[in-house]
């Protein structure tokens, strides 16, 4: 005689309240959407959740302004976002550059609530112009930026000026930078300028003059 044998498992109830509830915070912040100033998606970054105590309780990467992963919220919890794809230690030693947190009140007013769907940030699109000193664009040298903070860990932008001697970028976060120019494989300039957060305008334009010192030839020009 075959005889049918089906084993029912029926988890414990408090087993079954604890998965329910972790995927309920792991969900709450699932469809958070990153954007840059100008409401476009953010390229990539870090969101990093706290708790009261300032404690890291989760990460997450953001990659064309999609948090990758869920993470776990509820009152008291606070969330960063910082500019690029950090390791947990670069995050516990804070060397970064956040362009979001909620615990900042400007942020939460201009930017948006983590629990309201979509978040803004401080960053922007940028376009530095090299001209002479007759006020000419210079043309076909490379400019270097980088973040002034890490010189370059979190923005290294290398480009060759365009015909009207620009060089741009399409997101870059609120913080300091430092420029170097190279002309046929001369320093001709440096110069250092800062991106301020809450800017009203939807992106920022910087001038620099060229001065060509042809005395000063650089070995590890480019």
């Amino acid at each position: 005689m075959d005889v049918d044998i089906k084993l029912i498992f029926k988890p414990p109830r408090t087993a079954v309240r604890a998965a329910a509830l972790v995927l309920l915070l792991a969900a709450s912040l699932l469809a958070l959407e990153v954007r840059d100033w100008n409401d476009r998606p953010l390229g990539y970054g870090t969101a990093v959740v706290y708790d009261e105590g300032g404690g890291v309780v989760a990460l997450s990467y953001v990659l064309d302004g999609k948090a990758l992963y869920g993470l776990p919220w509820r009152p008291g919890y606070g969330l960063r976002i910082a500019w690029g794809i950090a390791t947990l230690s670069e995050v516990a030693t804070g060397r970064l550059i956040w362009i979001y947190d909620s615990s900042v009140a400007r942020d939460v007013a201009e930017l948006g609530w983590p629990t309201g769907g979509k978040i803004r940030t401080w960053t922007y699109p940028i376009t530095i112009t090299l001209r002479d000193r007759q006020g000419k664009p210079v043309a076909g040298c490379y400019a270097k930026v980088v973040d002034t903070l890490t010189g370059g860990r979190w923005v290294a932008v290398f480009a060759s000026t365009a015909s009207d001697g620009s060089v741009s970028a399409y997101q870059i976060p609120a913080t300091d930078y430092k420029v170097e120019v190279y002309c046929n494989g001369v320093l001709s300039a440096t110069a250092k300028f800062s991106v301020q957060r809450g800017a009203p305008s939807t992106a920022w334009n910087y001038q620099i003059t060229v001065d060509f010192i042809d005395q000063i030839k650089v070995s590890n020009a480019p």
